[in-house]
């Protein structure tokens, strides 16, 4: 799928700003000549042609994408900067994903590749569109195009904040709680702060991948041209990235309390079970032993002669119960 965007200039409340204009392609539809971004999704061996051709670049297959050395993600050809990122996709479903995305700038086309939709891409699209885009070229896209993930990550990371402090009074209320936890009840809460520390690691990752493409495609340019106000804005997002990461070891860190809090509470609750035990057998103990005693039907045992032997039996075994579990009550050991 080639999905293609035009900048229209117009003039608003703010000055002269650009719309974006999207429009997708069909089957053999050429690529018009004021294209500034060209957005291939899933595209065909048909489609990655006409977009090479287009913008005079060789683009990257899916395996060279998912190359992990820096300089077989960031490098420039040709007049050309190829710029590859991890993005986070998939992100407020259980099984948040990292996909491969590739940025090529060159003059003043911007061609992205990508096989998976994160929702930056529509976000971006659609409010460029409605609101339009302070600048008039295709690196004001690419910044807009950024500045949106960069901003839907933070988003992600304020949403699984805000659900690690519901956690986190959920498990301690549990721990002021009279009754006994169930296991449901731990692993409900494991399970959940487990996918958030998923999503957070991989928000980081998306942080740490853009940051390095950020620092590439600004690298050699000189501020005070026509592309000064892109790179401030560059530099603007290299900052919140930054803060952001500081936030994402802030929330491991407190994803790591947490699960140190649950193991220790998880270590109490089986301290409790093994101490009842524990009371348990010292209580049924002393019984156990006068009813053993008094069964071995030995002639010379003189109770047996007794009138109230056998209550004065059962009185004893009762004591022998109820004597060890005073002891523990007065001693605060239950």
């Amino acid at each position: 799928m080639i999905i293609i965007h035009r900048l229209e200039p117009r003039t608003d409340g703010r000055g002269k700003v650009a719309t974006l204009v999207q429009h997708q392609l069909s089957a053999g539809e050429p690529i018009p000549a004021d294209t500034v971004w060209v957005d291939l999704f899933e595209p065909t061996r048909d489609e990655q042609q006409a977009a090479e051709l287009f913008a005079g670049i060789s683009l990257p297959t899916p395996e060279e994408m998912d190359e992990i050395e820096p300089s077989e993600l960031l490098y420039a050809d040709d007049g050309a900067r190829y710029m590859t990122a991890r993005v986070l996709c998939l992100a407020k479903t259980h099984r948040p994903k990292i996909a491969n995305v590739s940025f090529i700038r060159k003059a003043n086309t911007f061609v992205t590749v990508r096989y998976d939709d994160p929702k930056p891409f529509q976000t971006f699209a659609a409010r460029a569109q409605r609101s339009g885009l302070a600048g008039n070229d295709a690196e004001a896209v690419f910044v807009g195009l950024i500045d949106a993930i960069v901003g839907r990550a933070g988003e992600i990371l304020r949403g699984s904040g805000d659900s690690i402090d519901a956690l986190s009074e959920g498990i301690f209320e549990l721990a002021g709680h009279k009754g006994r936890p169930q296991t449901g009840e731990y692993q409900k809460t494991l399970a959940t702060l487990g996918r958030e520390g998923g999503r957070i690691s991989k928000a980081r990752e998306s942080l740490v991948s853009i940051e390095l493409m950020l620092r590439f495609a600004s690298a050699g340019d000189e501020p005070g041209g026509e592309d000064d106000e892109p790179h401030g804005h560059i530099g603007t997002m290299l900052r919140d990235i930054s803060s952001l990461e500081t936030h994402t070891e802030y929330l491991l860190g407190k994803v790591q309390f947490l699960l140190d809090t649950i193991l220790g509470l998880v270590n109490l609750s089986q301290n409790d079970i093994i101490k009842i035990l524990s009371v348990i057998t010292v209580v049924f103990t002393p019984p156990t032993f006068f009813a053993s005693m008094y069964g071995m039907n030995f002639k010379n045992i003189p109770e047996y002669d007794w009138s109230y032997g056998y209550q004065y039996g059962l009185v004893l075994m009762l004591l022998s119960a109820i004597l060890p579990y005073v002891f523990f009550r007065w001693k605060k050991w239950l």
